[in-house]
């Protein structure tokens, strides 16, 4: 008989809940291991079984992605609703945002990597609360910095300006990202041509112009390479290398 690891995750909404389990289903299937997301007690909670000799790799692997979880969910969700922005109607402001969620994201996950130790029971809640005090400080003083300077977000060229200065600070996490047009849909690839899956970016494949724009400001790329040009619009020319003027190549 096969002897289990088994572990259980305590989330407060199902939607962090779903996310997690999603990151790390296939995973622990490869494992011959088994994962289940009920609700009880208050909890939404991912119950994980993993074969015992597959736990240290697993543990590292669950480390990882509750860290990602975090920070695409707890992080955005902290910052956003500290933003004064209501009245800010100009058109880059969710590029703005965008660029101060990534920013130091990193050397955020870094931080959470450092303070997780793994149990048997995990409370995203509590862990965020008790063990990433120093982390939420810092956040705050992105806010207080952003709420600060609002004045300058309400005129678009400003905007720009503040984005680009964003940008230019965050690390860059890819040496380079094409842009490929399919059946009206952005595919973002390396340099090998597969599709970029990231934590960073909800998702693979990009519909819209807006959201091409958030993630590459995710991924800030050293160089973005444009293999479609000829049929994207005048405006996205424009705004990508409005905000990546020294990273955008334009594929002949």
């Amino acid at each position: 008989m096969i002897e289990m690891w088994e572990f259980c995750f305590y989330f407060d909404n199902e939607f962090d809940a779903d996310v997690f389990e999603k990151k790390v289903n296939s995973f622990v299937q490869n494992f011959g291991g088994i994962v289940a997301n009920v609700f009880s007690q208050d909890y939404f909670k991912v119950l994980v079984a993993i074969p015992f000799e597959k736990k240290r790799e697993t543990t590292k692997f669950f480390k990882e992605k509750l860290a990602e979880t975090i920070l695409t969910n707890y992080k955005k969700d902290y910052i956003l609703k500290s933003l004064n922005f209501e009245k800010i109607q100009t058109e880059n402001i969710s590029v703005f945002m965008q660029a101060l969620i990534c920013f130091d994201s990193e050397i955020d996950k870094q931080i959470i990597l450092e303070r997780l130790n793994m149990r048997s029971d995990f409370y995203l809640t509590s862990f965020v609360s008790f063990k990433l005090k120093f982390l939420k400080e810092k956040w705050n003083e992105l806010i207080t910095l952003a709420n600060d300077n609002m004045i300058y977000l309400l005129n678009e060229d400003s905007c720009v300006e503040l984005i680009k200065f964003l940008i230019s600070n965050l690390e860059h996490r890819y040496y380079a990202v094409n842009i490929f047009l399919k059946d009206d849909c952005y595919l973002l690839c390396d340099m090998q041509g597969k599709v970029i899956e990231d934590f960073l970016i909800e998702k693979h494949i990009v519909y819209d112009d807006r959201n091409l724009i958030n993630s590459l400001v995710a991924l800030n790329p050293e160089k973005i390479i444009v293999h479609c040009n000829k049929i994207l619009k005048d405006k996205l020319i424009k705004n990508l290398f409005n905000f990546f003027p020294s990273q955008i190549e334009i594929c002949k």
